[in-house]
């Protein structure tokens, strides 16, 4: 298992993307990510956080790592598969305290024993019927295949941590590497953000044009701009 010891590379823990920028790339709506990370509290209702630690989060300014990026990123996969949130948010303390890491989801470790993890949290917590888990027909306890899928888009790295993710699978060639760009998303193999390509073809560029000035092949050009309008 994963150490309680955090990675020591400060871009995988340090604060570089905003709300917007972290739902635009796990495919969710700002609002979303924000009372994920905040709770929430209205007249009749109230939302304990999913994860993070809402005492020290600003909520003026609330900005998530790369690492926070990663869950949030696969909790939205389980919302997508119409997991309850707070069956989400009890699973992620149940794997952090087995874990004894702050964000489980984004381990190479929960991308491995994730499926036994939250059958245990399953036998410890029953819920009848909550799609955390799927049994295959190896007889192990697996996870659900969009979970499996998110996963399988991580590379991992120190202390066996996500140092990369592939937002719309690997076969897009599109990373989010917080090591490059400041962490935004960049073409694979190289240092072009994605945004640089929009903002040219936007501009009036071609993708022609684009693609011999970047060295890319035009399909890659191609490939790119329709992701970045989705």
């Amino acid at each position: 298992m994963t150490s309680n010891v955090l990675p020591s590379d400060p871009f995988l823990t340090g604060k570089a993307y905003s709300v917007t920028q972290a739902a635009r790339l796990a495919k969710t709506t700002p609002q979303t990510v924000r009372r994920w990370l905040l709770g929430y509290d209205a007249p009749g209702h109230h939302m304990e956080p999913v994860f993070g630690d809402p005492q020290s989060a600003s909520r003026t300014n609330l900005q998530v790592s790369f690492l926070e990026l990663v869950e949030i990123a696969v909790v939205a996969r389980w919302r997508k598969l119409h997991v309850k949130l707070g069956r989400i948010r009890a699973a992620h303390e149940f794997a952090r305290k087995q874990m004894f890491v702050p964000f489980p989801f984004a381990t190479m470790d929960f991308k491995i024993l994730g499926g036994h993890i939250i059958h245990e949290f399953e036998v410890a917590e029953p819920e009848p019927h909550a799609g955390m888990t799927a049994f295959d027909v190896a007889g192990q306890w697996a996870l659900p295949i969009p979970i499996q899928e998110e996963l399988e888009a991580i590379d991992y790295g120190e202390n066996k941590f996500a140092k990369n993710w592939f937002p719309f699978g690997r076969r897009a060639r599109i990373v989010v590497d917080p090591h490059y760009a400041a962490g935004r998303p960049i073409i694979a193999g190289t240092r072009i953000t994605i945004t640089a390509i929009r903002e040219r073809f936007d501009a009036g560029d071609g993708v022609r044009k684009l693609a011999q000035d970047y060295g890319l092949r035009t399909s890659i050009v191609e490939e790119v701009l329709r992701l970045a309008a989705a």
